[in-house]
């Protein structure tokens, strides 16, 4: 046997991946599928993909688009120096050489991959191999049979969806519940990284490198996500971690709404964060979790008298289930009685499944690492997310190795699972979450939102520029009048001179018409002196509109690409 690839498992996440100049914030990952010779080439090329799809057959060769073998797995990984590989594999003898090889190198820096049909397979070889990620290749599927579920249960992260099904809708449905999405450039570069896509496919890794570099500083094509932190409170109209400010974020379009849960003695799980009563409610103080519910429901909020108790989980769920494109994260936060995690996921498994309930949900542990193998453990259908905070974090990143090092503990914290990482914006780093996208683990930070606004909101802007899937924090009536997409208004005739417009559209549903500028992606784009701009042939653009906002940044949003 010749030596291993790495020297322990932390040593195989020390990679110096291909990071190319970007101006796009949360910029797909540039994927290959190694089918021939030259594609094994490109990996070692001034440009190699950042992810590579390495199909193989039961005795680990890497196979081209006939099935005839290229080269053994071993030396294909060793051409992988600046790219993470993705093990696609269809049998268990597969899985069986690919469990001692792994244990053979000392291999945890991949991603395994099969088929949704062999989605079981997929299960197995987590199983034996829980150090490595999942990803499951829906091409041949029909995606509505694509199940959440099914998906998470079975060990994967992402999905590969064909590009007609990756539509946005259904990219922003899987992102919010930590599903990354790749699907091909078969629609063209442009049009496939519009859609919010996590990862695309291309045999033409020039021409995508050359598309992501395009774009000027703090572009978006995707939508920007926004959590509401222990709901959406409206200005302060609603009690937080409350049904109604809960229903408000559904209410209000928000993209996910976190929630923090705790029990009480007699086995209710009541919505609260704070270990005890002090500054929220009147009386004596008390922590929940040590009495039962009755005694918590009599309660009186200081500030809002008018609110008593505490929520019941259950009725909080059965009210969300008017609003199922608000998914909620759960945060569970058992007291200092650790056990009690277990009869509270056994009770929230029960009020998850029921009908009644709102289905997507995803849960997270904040700081009780153990905890979140336990959800896993007991509540398999369900997407994960580590918390993080406080003292004990370190800053944020500030070098490749720093980035990997911190990527190689979190990883292993949610190996298995379709999994996010939630931490203080000011403890990660925009490195870190490139380095995170390509092992298919979603970074959402939080800004210290909680505090006023005056104090905290020029970070609340950096995090909502910052690339990141998602974020999550108290200040998001602060930028719910800045558009979600636009859509081009086509001109009458692009051969005279005209203004390009397009339409704003906001999450309350409004629309509203904007002047807006040109990236002209091929073609020639004639601009006039005042201001209008004109074809004389035919042009590939994307309409532009800048947005500022509180505090002196701005970022640009695009429309789909359009012929002119």
């Amino acid at each position: 046997m010749t030596k291993p690839l790495y020297k322990s498992l932390r040593d195989s996440f020390d990679r110096d991946i291909y990071l190319p100049q970007c101006g796009i914030q949360a910029a797909p990952a540039v994927v290959s599928e190694i089918r021939s010779a030259e594609d094994l080439a490109a990996l070692e090329g001034a440009q190699p993909p950042q992810n590579a799809i390495l199909r193989l057959d039961s005795a680990l060769s890497v196979c081209d688009a006939s099935g005839a073998p290229l080269l053994p797995l071993y030396d294909a990984l060793k051409l992988c120096a600046r790219t993470v590989p993705i093990l696609y594999f269809s049998s268990e003898g597969a899985i069986d050489a690919l469990t001692r090889f792994t244990d053979e190198n000392n291999l945890a820096d991949a991603i395994l991959c099969t088929t949704y049909e062999c989605r079981d397979l997929l299960r197995r070889a987590y199983e034996r191999m829980p150090l490595l990620r999942g990803l499951l290749d829906c091409r041949a599927t029909d995606v509505d049979r694509v199940k959440l579920g099914e998906t998470v249960k079975n060990g994967a992260t992402a999905i590969i969806l064909s590009p007609d099904a990756a539509t946005e809708e259904r990219v922003h449905f899987f992102n919010t519940r930590f599903i990354h999405v790749i699907t091909s450039d078969e629609h063209g570069f442009d049009t496939t990284a519009h859609s919010g896509v996590n990862g695309i496919i291309t045999a033409d890794l020039a021409g995508a490198y050359a598309f992501l570099n395009s774009f000027p500083e703090n572009s978006v094509l995707r939508k920007k996500k926004l959590v509401a932190h222990k709901g959406f409170t409206e200005g302060g109209r609603y009690p937080d971690n409350t049904t109604d400010a809960t229903v408000a974020a559904g209410r209000n379009h928000f993209d996910a709404v976190e929630i923090d849960v705790k029990l009480t003695t007699d086995d209710t799980i009541i919505v609260t964060h704070n270990p005890t009563t002090k500054g929220e409610f009147d009386g004596d103080i008390i922590a929940p979790e040590e009495h039962d519910y009755e005694t918590i429901s009599h309660l009186r909020r200081t500030h809002h008298p008018e609110y008593t108790g505490m929520d019941r989980f259950d009725d909080l769920m059965h009210a969300m289930k008017s609003y199922p494109d608000t998914p909620l994260v759960v945060e569970f936060k058992p007291g200092a009685k650790y056990h009690s995690i277990e009869r509270m996921i056994r009770i929230a498994d029960e009020i998850f499944c029921d009908e009644a309930s709102q289905q997507d949900c995803v849960s997270i542990m904040c700081v009780l690492d153990p905890g979140l193998k336990y959800v896993h453990d007991h509540i398999p259908y369900m997407p994960l997310s580590h918390c993080e905070g406080g003292k004990t974090v370190p800053e944020a990143p500030k070098t490749r190795f720093e980035a990997e090092d911190r990527l190689y503990r979190v990883a292993l914290l949610t190996a298995g699972c379709a999994a996010g990482y939630n931490c203080e914006e000011s403890r990660i780093s925009r490195l870190f979450n490139e380095y995170a996208k390509f092992r298919m683990l979603t970074v959402f930070p939080w800004s210290f939102s909680w505090t006023k606004w005056e104090n905290v909101g020029e970070l609340n802007d950096a995090t909502y520029q910052s690339g990141y899937v998602m974020w999550t924090t108290d200040h998001g009536e602060r930028y719910m009048h800045l558009p979600v997409k636009i859509t081009a208004i086509p001109p009458r005739d692009a051969k005279e001179p005209f203004t390009p417009r397009a339409l704003m559209h906001f999450r309350d549903g409004r629309t509203e018409e904007t002047d807006c500028t040109l990236l002209t992606l091929s073609g020639e784009v004639t601009a006039h002196e005042d201001g209008r701009v004109s074809v004389s042939a035919s042009a590939r653009v994307m309409y532009a509109l800048k947005l500022d906002l509180h505090f002196g940044d701005s970022y640009t949003i695009y429309t789909a690409p359009t012929e002119l």
